[in-house]
């Protein structure tokens, strides 16, 4: 940890390369701080969710864990990864985009690209079948579900309210051109 004025700045270390894991990923390394004390308790939880309701994972940074209760966080982190791996998924999108326009559907309830076998199992689930070009798909965060409780996750979208008022400040400021805003969307 180095100071910098007056932020900490960690920097990473063998340590943090091994953070543990839970089913959303490698977990972020925080520092509890109280009076009078210069160092604090330092601890392991989710990156993805604020709220411990949405996912209780939770370690101290010098916790020592059990064998057995190292093996049942992966259980319940394999049991929670998603239908697909990385590569999978790649392999969907390249198959996905040389279908024809009229066989390219997404289905919203599983924000999935859906290939044409895959249509039936989906059919109760609602789905976009019109327009999804390799234009679209090139800006995910307009198809995908917006995260938008900012007290329950910690990445989340500006919902389209958000967007739409910050565009309206910044245009009547009289901006016409805005370099960089800090999020997806």
């Amino acid at each position: 940890m180095e100071q910098v004025g007056e932020v900490e700045v960690i920097i990473p270390g063998e340590e943090e390369r091994n953070a543990p894991h839970c089913a959303h990923g490698p977990a972020v390394l925080f520092q509890v701080m109280c009076r009078g004390e210069k160092r604090g308790k330092r601890f392991y939880a989710c990156s993805a969710c604020r709220d411990r309701k949405d996912c209780k994972f939770f370690q101290w940074e010098d916790e020592k864990v059990s064998e057995e209760r190292l093996r049942a966080r992966e259980e319940q982190n394999r049991l929670k990864r998603p239908s697909f791996t990385h590569s999978e998924y790649c392999m969907r999108f390249r198959e996905f985009v040389s279908l024809p326009l009229d066989q390219r559907r997404f289905c919203l309830d599983c924000q999935l690209l859906l290939l044409p076998a895959e249509w039936s199992a989906h059919a109760s689930h609602q789905a976009l079948s019109d327009d999804i070009t390799v234009a679209r798909l090139r800006r995910p965060s307009l198809l995908l579900r917006a995260l938008e409780n900012k007290k329950s996750n910690a990445q989340y979208l500006f919902a389209d309210r958000s967007c739409h008022f910050l565009l309206d400040v910044l245009s009547g400021l009289g901006y016409q051109k805005v370099l960089c805003i800090g999020t997806p969307r």
